[in-house]
């Protein structure tokens, strides 16, 4: 056999493979589905994205570099599912972006804020997600912590962007992106960043919400279990006065939200005897924004509390024969829904605007408030416990506690 003949075996080989990588770049980047390039967007089509399963902090980079945000979201999943940057409270900012992850921390909003920076974006207003849990350390220590994982860069990154649009994941994701155009309970991503969460109306249908917060309940209680009662991770409030002072630099009007937990998570942290560092871990926020304020006396920090027992934490979780009945404002204890998150950025942009009957719902933090923030927790507890005994009944925090595995 010549070599003649075996070289042109390769060649044309060499063409079939480039040819075949040529259109699935093609196809990838006509279809865009994770909203890089924008050369086509048709309803019908590709107007609407799945969610991110991959790339999700550099793909978003991306899109709120593209956007130019005069607002921006930060946080975990809770900002992710219940922040809609569309909220009519927070029109009067302009265009912003949800740049929530999930699963990741205040390392990650930290770097975020610094990558838009860097690359000329200034966001009037930030608005942060707090995570109580993220403060807490382990129950059993490693014998050296890791150091908190930063967010990757958004540019310079030439191995994700051609992965991105070179590879079978990217195909499989383009084929999903054709398939959901008219799937009203696919998991999507808005072009602002928000999750609207539509696959959990699904499972909503199918099991019910009682199995969705019990589901939710084992996995927290198991979360909360690995975590000690002795202290809150000092490094973690050094990283917070890092980021708030990057950001009170920059004259940024810096919004920190208490989450609002429902009172199923609220009485597992009770159950964990985790209650006393939730006290002193909200204690503590607000000596750190004080110590802000000291450096840049000008700084506008608020910090507003949505966690309690209030109306909205205490909504009642349908009965296990009630697979008909739907919740208004929690997919589960975890995650509270859009409905519930409209609510909090309103009281978040007009702290004054308390609606007749929900209490105070979303009190502001500061030194003179704390004790009366206490007050109103352990009232609203009360009236909650009266209203829900099972919620914090030994039996269902037991029947949380028999399962293994956690997540948040």
């Amino acid at each position: 056999m010549t070599a003649s003949p075996f070289k042109s075996y390769l060649a044309v080989l060499a063409l079939v493979l480039a040819g075949g990588a040529v259109l699935v770049g093609v196809f990838v980047f006509v279809v865009d589905p994770y909203g890089l390039y924008g050369v086509i967007r048709r309803d019908n089509f590709n107007a609407v994205k799945p969610g991110l399963s991959r790339y999700q902090n550099q793909i978003k980079q991306e899109h709120a570099l593209r956007r130019q945000p005069r607002f921006i979201i930060l946080g975990n999943s809770r900002a992710e599912i219940g922040f809609d940057p569309r909220a009519s409270a927070l029109s009067a900012l302009g265009a912003g972006y949800n740049l929530a992850i999930p699963g990741t921390g205040l390392a990650t909003s930290a770097s975020q804020f610094a990558q838009l920076r860097q690359a000329g974006v200034r966001p009037r207003t930030v608005i942060v997600g707090m995570e109580f849990i993220d403060f807490l350390n382990p129950a059993v220590a490693p014998s050296a912590r890791p150091a908190p994982a930063a967010a990757a860069p958004a540019h310079g990154r030439a191995f994700w962007r051609f992965d991105a649009l070179f590879s079978l994941a990217s195909v499989k994701d383009a084929v999903h992106t054709l398939c959901i155009q008219h799937d009203d309970e696919a998991a999507t991503l808005s072009a602002d960043g928000f999750n609207p969460l539509l696959e959990y109306g699904a499972h909503a249908r199918r099991d019910g919400y009682h199995k969705m917060f019990t589901q939710r309940a084992q996995e927290s209680a198991a979360n909360l279990r690995r975590k000690s009662t002795r202290g809150l991770a000092t490094e973690d409030f050094q990283l917070l006065r890092t980021f708030l002072l990057a950001m009170a630099a920059t004259g940024t009007d810096i919004k920190l939200v208490i989450y609002p937990y429902h009172a199923q998570m609220l009485a597992m942290f009770e159950a964990a005897g985790l209650w006393p560092l939730f006290e002193v871990w909200k204690a503590q926020l607000v000596q750190e924004i004080g110590a802000v304020k000291a450096r840049y006396p000008d700084a506008h920090i608020s910090l507003t509390d949505f966690s309690g027992y209030g109306a909205y934490n205490c909504e009642p979780i349908p009965a296990a024969d009630e697979r008909g009945t739907a919740t208004r404002w929690y997919w589960e204890a975890g995650h509270f829904k859009k409905a519930l998150g409209d609510i909090v950025l309103q009281r978040v942009m007009s702290p004054q605007d308390n609606a007749p009957g929900d209490g105070q719902f979303g009190m502001p933090l500061d030194d003179a408030s704390l004790e009366e923030n206490r007050a109103r927790i352990a009232q609203e507890r009360n009236s909650c416990a009266a209203a829900q005994p099972a919620l914090f009944s030994g039996q269902l925090l037991a029947a949380q506690h028999s399962h293994n595995g956690g997540s948040r």
